[in-house]
């Protein structure tokens, strides 16, 4: 699923129990939410590019809100 800048992906990981959702900006990982535990858990990861991301606070309110309710439409 793609939404401006954001593309989010369902995957099925061989070291997880669960479903995951990976979220991507531009391109690049930037985090993924888990469903390995009875709460929702996010692990987010470094630019490979630069010290930070710059990321406006609402798109990334939006896409993580959008990754979650991706992620928990899904069935294992």
């Amino acid at each position: 699923m793609i939404k401006g800048l954001f593309e989010f992906t369902i995957v099925s990981a061989y070291d997880r129990e669960k479903l995951t959702c990976e979220i991507c900006y531009k391109n690049e990982i930037i985090a993924e939410i888990s469903q390995e535990t009875d709460e929702l858990m996010i692990e987010i990861y470094p630019p490979q590019t630069s010290k930070w991301w710059t990321i406006s606070l609402v798109q990334f309110q939006e896409a993580l809100e959008d990754a979650k309710n991706h992620l928990l439409s899904k069935k294992e």
